[in-house]
């Protein structure tokens, strides 16, 4: 059986295509992606005409490149991309009018939930912490002995910091000062749990700055490992805003140029707040975690 499932994020909307067994394994074919950056659409807390038109041509996009594999049925969700506006009826209503696809817009109490499901395929972690900076919202879980304890959403990601301090494509001084205090701000109002020595990154922010880190460090490609040191130097590199960010951004992630310096400090300033020890990056995340516990679950 194989399944496409997408994931209609706030800053990246990508489908992966599954092929699982009857033993409800699965295997990724292939995944695609486009930087649609939905959050950029968003005024006065509505997602915009030119917003809806974006998703569906993404949507319509995907559904045209699957028809080449003859497959015709794909699942969607939506993250905060559609969660946090306050026109999501008539953005779900419009999608399913022109694309025919049903978009199921997830809490973000279930989008944690369900970064564990997946980052737990590879990560292994029963006690300890996770989190996921996507574009418009950063999820956090803590579990113990395998159990969640905690899981929240809070509204803040890469790419509405962007939109909020940035006033060319990266942030100046004075803008990385503003996001740096309401980064903290909001870290400071949620309730957090206590440092943890595993802690498990998950998502696009996290994966970048890791492939930023092993290019700087001169690391294997798969490395997936990151100590507190490193990311704080990698970090460094990309806000002093030098030649060598600009190399390492066009080398490991050219479609995050505007995204990855406000992404970065989110994650430097989680991981101070999660991390005991070690950080490791899973290369799974809400989407494995959707397939296994939303749909394989169900029988889908």
């Amino acid at each position: 059986m194989k399944i496409a499932l997408t994931d209609l994020g706030s800053n990246t909307v990508r489908m992966s295509v599954y092929d699982v067994d009857e033993e409800k394994k699965f295997q990724m074919l292939f995944s695609e992606k486009q930087m649609a950056g939905l959050a950029s659409y968003i005024d006065k807390g509505l997602l915009s005409a030119e917003g809806i038109d974006k998703a569906c041509q993404v949507l319509q996009g995907f559904q045209w490149l699957l028809r080449q594999f003859d497959m015709t049925e794909m699942k969607v969700f939506a993250t905060a991309s559609l969660r946090n506006i306050d026109n999501t009826g008539e953005a779900v209503a419009a999608i399913r009018d022109r694309t025919g696809l049903e978009v199921d817009v997830i809490s973000g109490e279930t989008e944690a939930r369900l970064d564990y499901y997946g980052a737990m395929l590879d990560s292994g972690i029963q006690d300890g912490s996770m989190f996921d900076i996507g574009g418009g919202s950063t999820e956090i879980v803590s579990v113990r002995q395998g159990i969640i304890q905690s899981a929240q959403s809070l509204p803040v990601g890469s790419l509405n910091l962007f939109n909020r301090f940035v006033t060319r494509i990266w942030p100046g001084r004075r803008e990385m000062e503003k996001m740096e205090r309401y980064i903290r701000k909001n870290l400071d109002r949620a309730s957090l749990p206590e440092k943890a020595d595993q802690v498990c990154g998950i998502g696009g922010t996290a994966r970048a700055v890791l492939k930023i880190a092993n290019a700087h460090f001169g690391k294997e490609a798969d490395n997936r490992i990151l100590t507190g040191k490193e990311l704080s130097e990698t970090v460094k590199i990309l806000t002093d805003r030098e030649s060598e960010a600009r190399r390492l951004i066009l080398k490991c992630c050219p479609d995050r140029a505007h995204t990855i310096l406000p992404g970065a400090m989110m994650m430097e300033n989680v991981c101070d707040k999660l991390c005991a020890g070690g950080l490791y990056i899973s290369k799974y995340g809400v989407r494995e975690g959707y397939l296994c516990h939303k749909l394989l679950q169900d029988g889908t």
